[in-house]
């Protein structure tokens, strides 16, 4: 580790990104007093919801923070995406799109970098610094995960461990997989106390993923709309998720003593969290509309009629997930062995894609219209054609109530135009479905309803605060996750490329401020060179395995 003598009257910034957080979790706490570091930040400095893109998801989120702009620019619109011409849907690598990520600007202008457990930056890209990969590293091979490569012997020395945050157990509600991130989180602390001390870093950032982690799996326990809060180990699944708020505020804590009062620290998460329809729900409701169509082959000659009852019964059976849930890891890869030889898990090599003009991708919010001249096979062929199913498509989703909390499923229904403009817009989904969040914990109404349907998953609100010299104390300020990068360059005295989307938040400064600093703007931030990585099959098999494990793809 190269150890550099400080310069006078720099400034630093360090970023905690609490993946998938929500500030119903947070401020809750903050008030019991059991979040004392998170609550110091947010009454030194201001905060707000920080909305994500749309769709909410992890990889469509973090690279629209990292680079400023929307998913039409840098092309990343779910888990996985469909090359143009295919319906073949396959993980999408980092750094395919062209667009520089917020550290490659911070090394040109020679600023040094500490960037840990970003989701979706594999492979690591050169820096000046180091970097650690987060989601989306594939966790057996050769292929380093670290810049530099060297980092890893260096860190595993130093350390006991330098290893993708990603645990090897599938997410569940088994001992395993609890105490993996515990071991972790340990790690993570060393990794940060070694790093925080031994390097003289300008801008740092570290991604804790346990808490989306862990609120996949628990949230149900803590949402009383559905049959899990009332089961015999409610309270001690809900115990365990506040647990991790906790542990995650402890290293939070540990950080910020590290760093003096002139640093600027940025706590913000990708999205945020609460209770909404699973994926499966776009598929039951396109086939019982006529919208999507399967071959009669699947669920053992039923055909459609077996596929609506199969995810009739995922829906309505809450205990059958939960069961499913428990599962060690060895035995829920059996079952799903088994439901793919039985053709019982709807994906797109089952569909009929002679008769069908709609199709949704597996995380259940991204839409795509079977178009000619889009897709191999598309049935839907005029523009007229497309604007009205559409219109009906839209119409159909608005209308949906849930039965039992009398609201309806869809909060709003957008096209691809009115949220994306880029170079990448045409391969966007053409509607993106945002699900009503059903979780309220201040609203005492209709609590005694049961929702059996609903499953803890993204929303668009995340957590946006900032803390530091001239930014406004007890402040309140709404946020859009594109912000955050122009803002960070902005508090380190850089310009601002002019292709970024996000804008620079004026508003969290005192007027003296902002006034002494005005806002100075560069030219764009892209590649010179456009990177040529793509997964290997193998590197590919491990990320659909992570991103199943999470429930993000079937």
């Amino acid at each position: 580790m190269e150890h550099i003598h400080e310069s006078p009257n720099r400034k630093r910034v360090l970023v905690l990104g609490l993946d998938g957080a929500t500030f119903d979790i947070i401020k809750p706490m903050v008030a019991r007093g059991e979040l004392p570091h998170l609550g110091r930040l947010l009454e030194a400095g201001t905060h707000g919801i920080l909305k994500s893109t749309l769709p909410p998801i992890t990889p469509t989120a973090w690279t629209s923070f990292y680079t400023g702009k929307n998913p039409g620019k840098h092309g990343i619109f779910d888990f996985e995406q469909a090359a143009e011409g295919s319906y073949e849907l396959k993980p999408v690598p980092a750094n395919q799109h062209g667009h520089k990520s917020l550290w490659r600007i911070l090394s040109d202008y020679g600023k040094r970098v500490v960037v840990i457990d970003v989701p979706f930056t594999y492979p690591p890209e050169p820096v000046n610094g180091y970097m650690i990969t987060g989601y989306g590293t594939p966790t057996a091979g050769e292929a380093s995960f670290t810049y530099p490569p060297s980092l890893e012997a260096e860190i595993a020395q130093a350390c006991g461990e330098c290893r993708p945050a990603i645990p090897e157990s599938l997410p569940n509600l088994t001992p395993d997989f609890f105490k993996e991130w515990d071991d972790l989180l340990e790690n993570r602390d060393r990794i940060n106390d070694y790093l925080l001390q031994s390097f003289d870093w300008d801008f740092y950032m570290i991604v804790f993923g346990v808490t989306d982690n862990v609120q996949h799996v628990l949230w149900n326990y803590l949402e009383p709309y559905h049959p899990d809060y009332y089961s015999g180990e409610g309270e001690e699944f809900r115990a365990r998720l506040f647990h991790y708020y906790r542990r995650v505020d402890e290293s939070i804590g540990r950080m910020l003593a590290h760093v003096d009062d002139d640093t600027y620290v940025i706590t913000m998460s990708d999205h945020g969290f609460g209770s909404t329809r699973p994926g499966l729900f776009l598929p039951k409701f396109l086939m019982d509309r006529g919208y999507l169509h399967y071959h009669q082959s699947v669920v053992s000659g039923l055909g459609e009629w077996g596929m609506r009852r199969l995810l009739s019964l995922y829906h309505g059976v809450p205990w059958l997930r939960t069961m499913i849930n428990r599962m060690r890891t060895q035995n829920k890869e059996r079952l799903r062995g088994v439901l793919t030889k039985a053709n019982l898990l709807p994906s797109p090599d089952k569909i009929d894609w002679a008769k069908t003009r709609v199709f949704p991708t597996s995380f259940g919010v991204n839409l795509f219209v079977n178009r000619a001249g889009r897709f191999p096979q598309g049935t839907v062929k005029t523009e007229a054609e497309y604007q009205a199913l559409l219109d009906q498509l839209t119409h159909d989703l608005l209308e949906l109530k849930d039965p039992e909390a009398g609201t309806r499923v869809a909060k709003a229904v957008h096209r691809k135009e009115a949220l994306y403009q880029g170079e990448f817009c045409h391969l966007g989904p053409d509607l993106v479905v945002e699900w009503n969040n059903l979780y309220n914990p201040d609203s005492g109404e209709n609590r005694h309803a049961r929702v059996p349907g609903i499953v803890g998953s993204h929303v668009p609100e995340g957590v946006f605060i900032a803390d530091g010299p001239g930014i406004r104390r007890g402040h309140h300020l709404d946020a859009d996750i594109t912000d955050i990068a122009p803002t960070i360059l902005h508090l380190m005295g850089l310009p601002v490329p002019e292709d970024m989307d996000g804008r620079v938040l004026l508003d969290i400064f005192t007027e003296n401020y902002a006034g002494e600093h005005p806002v100075v703007y560069g030219p764009p931030a892209v590649l010179e060179d456009m990177p040529s990585y793509g997964y290997s099959a193998d590197e590919e098999a491990q990320v659909r395995e992570q991103l199943r494990a999470l429930g993000y793809i079937e």
